[in-house]
């Protein structure tokens, strides 16, 4: 009886380690890390040009987007529609995304997904001239999901100016 009991107990304290890996999962941190700063790359070139359409693939549906001064987004399609109105409609007014060299550091979730931690700068073009506007800190949860990455949850905080 007692081997019965440390067989069971041992299968259920190890549940979280039998996970297979998502087909596609890099072999090691060193690819992770670059296609996950390759792929932040990827979504912001798409945000900075407003590119809606292809900005909402980059997210899982069930996206949650916590903001310390835009408040909670509980969706893709509220996130989405948030950006197209606030960020993407005015005429002769755009935002830029750039990451800060040297801040961004990526942490594995062991074969399904992965943290990327990091600070942004955003700049703000109106009637044809750049300003650097602010700076904050982020966290984007990515999760590989039949063998397309996409962010799931997003942490955007310590938004200030800078001078």
């Amino acid at each position: 009886m007692k081997q019965l009991f440390l067989a069971v107990l041992l299968c259920l304290s190890s549940i979280g380690y039998c996970q297979q890996k998502e087909t596609g999962y890099p072999a090691s941190q060193k690819e992770l890390e670059k296609k996950i700063i390759a792929l932040d790359k990827e979504i912001f070139d798409v945000f900075n040009n407003c590119n809606i359409e292809a900005f909402r693939a980059f997210f899982t549906e069930d996206l949650e987007f916590y903001h310390d001064k835009g408040g909670m987004t509980t969706s893709r399609d509220e996130m989405i529609a948030k950006t197209k109105q606030n960020l993407c409609s005015k005429p002769g007014w755009q935002i830029r995304r750039e990451p800060v060299e040297g801040t961004l550091n990526v942490y594995p979730l062991d074969g399904y997904g992965a943290i990327l931690t990091g600070e942004h700068l955003f700049y703000v073009t109106e009637d044809g001239k750049e300003q650097l506007t602010g700076r904050a800190k982020f966290t984007h949860i990515f999760l590989l999901k039949e063998g397309k990455w996409k962010i799931s949850r997003i942490l955007s905080y310590d938004h200030h100016g800078v001078e």
